[in-house]
């Protein structure tokens, strides 16, 4: 396709060399005013095959130019493409687009491949927001084609409409993509088969929200998944379901279609990918429960929606990376009998520093991959029993059996042996790369502080691994303890639960309602007939504040013992996910008032009644805590920050954390070397081949330990020897010797 000012006459001269040689005609269509869009099909074309062509109209030609065709699906072909998004252009920075292209992908692509640049690169995929203004005819030429000419006349590129696009007729006229979709719908959504990969065009506009595109998406993901030859599967729509830099561009239409998607990868074993845009930023995040990717693949020239911009950013469980910049993501297909496809973000930087092709993110997922290995809980054992209030759950090191890296952890506590009955579901990521900081940043993904347990209750917990190409483990075999007796105070709020109304509280910014359920289209209590709602659901503000002030008189000794931590929480909510967020605190105040501290501010964006606690140790000379409830309104006209059950303790013994009171041993260099692992002091040394001897020294050569192995597999050991950095030798049956590093740490 091309366009030219005037003239009816479309023309292709091609051929697989530059002498060319063939000579095709086409049609035209009126652009704007006398300009004449133009469009000729080439036939019997060969697969993976380059051809030059020059284009001609009259006296006016161009060219030659050449490309290279799709490869046949049974040569099993990898292939690379690139994803881009909203290149409206933003006029205080008009070149980003043209950059992304001339000094971006173009020779990033020649740099990192082989150089050619219409055999490297297979295809773009743009998610729409092409132009600022479908309507405005100009804008076609000037803002997208032209900054794109250099790399559009060797490689094609797949869109799908973004709501700047408005439905307009220039978007159509432009580009004619597979007319596969639903009759009467035909380009609005598509797909388009490519070696080992199906793609995958839907429109999230208004007006496209339609059962219909939902029954077509299933029947093409159902021939996919029947289909021996494909794969994975790339979608690509333009409003994301969750974004963390813009939340304001939710979509549920795009969540019911993620649905679609992740069924399919569950159900039929083949990994899938939806590119999106709309909110202007990268973004990468994983399914929890299927092998599914989610890339926000903006922003390629509109304006970027920097942290801090919108007051609702959110920090949604599945994103493990946002970055607000300017980039383009390449993505690297391997076909044959190990498929795999890698991600790679690279960016551009923002609108006051450049960056050159920078690269900030990458992701593997394969389709044959191995299951990490299957996690043992260490700590609570079987049957032990512990105070409620903070216990910290370790399991076994994570062990992969093809080096993949561990990339999540999933705990679940229930009180029923079939884990029906949840009381705790936490899911964490390798990493959490929000507002510039990795909020996972040291946790190694073996231990968690559970916090919102009963006394005098009988649970069951579990864990299972993940690696970074998606892959689950087993769930470990499931551990029963019993909590006891708290060792806290009673709950010394007056009035936590909003039974009697708004008594014991003092509103010091906007209001604390005590609602009952539905009230002013407010939610349910947790418990009880009412709930309170801060900030106001009847008389609604932007933030509310309110506090309530506890005497520490009876505690006077234990407070200035320094021995008196505050265990506070309560049951917390919004309205449906609505990003309005309920917080808590306490503050330390000594006998005049003065403020001494405060502890960290608790709180949820969670769209469910959700157990919420802190711990805080109290400074001494606190006479007075006071309890503040917070709720700030980040949409919509309530401020819907709900709270039920809210409650203040006191912990006198200064008693931590509940964890592993035992010596860790752990293998550096070989962690399936010792078992179990960590330990009490008592552990395994295996090899296969059978064991002689093993010696421990130090790290001056000094012999610690020895112990004869009379030719075992699994040789028990106990060690006393002390917290350090050892060295430990296995000799087996064979006359083959090992030494190994270990790290000894004594742990209260």
């Amino acid at each position: 396709m091309w366009e030219t000012t005037s003239g009816d006459e479309s023309t292709v001269q091609w051929g697989a060399t530059q002498a060319l040689g063939g000579t095709a005609s086409g049609s035209v269509v009126t652009g704007n005013g006398n300009s004449r869009i133009h469009e000729v099909q080439l036939t019997g074309l060969l697969p993976a095959m380059r051809y030059w062509y020059t284009v001609q109209t009259g006296s006016a030609t161009s060219g030659p130019f050449d490309f290279v065709t799709p490869p046949a699906r049974t040569d099993e072909a990898s292939f690379t493409f690139v994803a881009v998004s909203d290149m409206q252009r933003d006029w205080s920075n008009p070149t980003v687009w043209g950059n992304i292209n001339t000094l971006g992908i173009i020779p990033y692509t020649q740099a990192n491949y082989s150089g050619d640049l219409p055999s490297d690169l297979a295809f773009m995929m743009i998610p729409g927001d092409l132009v600022d203004n479908g309507t405005n005819y100009s804008e076609w030429e000037t803002a997208f084609f032209d900054p794109a000419q250099p790399l559009f006349r060797h490689v094609p590129h797949y869109p799908v409409a973004g709501n700047h696009e408005l439905d307009s007729p220039n978007y159509f006229k432009y580009h004619h993509l597979p007319d596969n979709g639903t009759a009467g719908y035909e380009e609005h959504w598509w797909y388009k088969d490519y070696s080992n990969v199906r793609l995958i065009g839907l429109e999230s506009n208004g007006g496209y929200r339609i059962q219909a595109q939902l029954d077509w998406l299933q029947s093409v993901l159902d021939s996919a998944c029947a289909d021996p030859m494909i794969d994975f599967v790339f979608a690509q729509l333009h409003h994301p379901h969750h974004s963390e830099l813009w939340p304001d561009g939710n979509l549920d239409y795009t969540g019911q279609c993620i649905a679609l998607l992740e069924q399919f990868s569950t159900q039929c074993d083949k990994p899938s990918v939806h590119f999106f845009g709309h909110t202007h930023g990268y973004s990468r995040g994983e399914s929890r429960d299927h092998k599914h990717l989610m890339v926000n693949v903006a922003v390629a020239g509109g304006n970027i929606d920097y942290w801090g911009e919108f007051g609702n950013q959110t920090d949604y469980p599945e994103y493990s990376v946002s970055e607000d910049d300017y980039g383009f993501v390449m993505m690297d297909v391997t076909a044959g009998d190990e498929p795999e496809v890698f991600l790679s973000r690279l960016s551009r930087g923002d609108a006051t520093t450049t960056l050159n092709n920078v690269l900030k993110d990458t992701m593997r997922i394969r389709f044959n991959d191995l299951r990490p290995a299957q996690p043992t809980c260490l700590f609570p054992a079987q049957g032990d029993q512990w105070p409620p209030e903070c216990i910290i759950f370790k399991a076994s090191p994570y062990q992969s059996g093809n080096n993949a890296l561990h990339g999540a952890t999933h705990w679940q506590i229930a009180t029923d042996a079939a884990f029906n009955n949840l009381v705790f579901d936490e899911w964490k990521q390798h990493q959490n790369w929000y507002y510039e900081v990795d909020l996972q940043a040291g946790d190694d993904l073996t231990d968690e502080m559970v916090q919102v347990l009963a006394a005098n209750t009988t649970y069951h917990w579990r864990v299972r691994y993940r690696n970074r190409s998606l892959t689950w483990s087993d769930w470990s075999d499931a551990v029963q303890f019993q909590t006891t007796q708290s060792v806290l105070t009673a709950n010394l709020l007056v009035n936590g639960d909003a039974e009697n109304g708004t008594t014991g509280w003092t509103a010091t910014s906007g209001v604390i309602e005590s609602l009952t359920a539905n009230e002013c289209g407010a939610t349910v209590p947790f418990a009880g007939s009412r709930f309170f709602c801060v900030g106001g659901a009847c008389n609604d503000n932007a933030y509310g504040e309110a506090f309530q002030q506890i005497s520490l008189s009876t505690y006077v000794s234990e407070v200035d013992a320094g021995t008196v931590s505050v265990n506070f929480g309560a049951m917390m909510r919004n309205w449906s996910g609505n990003d309005d967020r309920p917080e808590m605190r306490v503050k330390a105040l000594n006998q005049s008032g003065s403020l001494l501290g405060t502890s960290p501010t608790i709180g949820t964006l969670s769209g469910s009644w959700i157990a919420v606690s802190g711990n805080w140790a109290v400074p001494v000379g606190t006479r007075t805590l006071s309890v503040e409830l917070m709720g700030t309104r980040n949409v919509g006209a309530d401020n819907d920050s709900y709270v039920d059950d809210a409650y203040t303790r006191l912990n006198l013994s200064a008693q931590g954390c509940a964890e592993m009171p035992v010596s860790i041993v752990e293998a550096i260099d070989h962690p399936a070397l010792l078992y179990p692992n960590p330990s009490s002091g008592r552990f395994n040394v295996m090899d296969r081949d059978g064991l002689t001897s093993i010696t421990i020294t130090d790290l001056s050569g000094r012999e610690v330990m020895t112990i004869n192995g009379n030719g075992q597999e699994n040789v028990p050991m106990n060690l006393s020897i002390g917290t350090g950095l050892y060295l430990l030798r296995a000799d087996d049956i064979l006359g083959n010797s090992t030494t190994h590093r270990l790290v000894i740490n004594e742990r209260n």
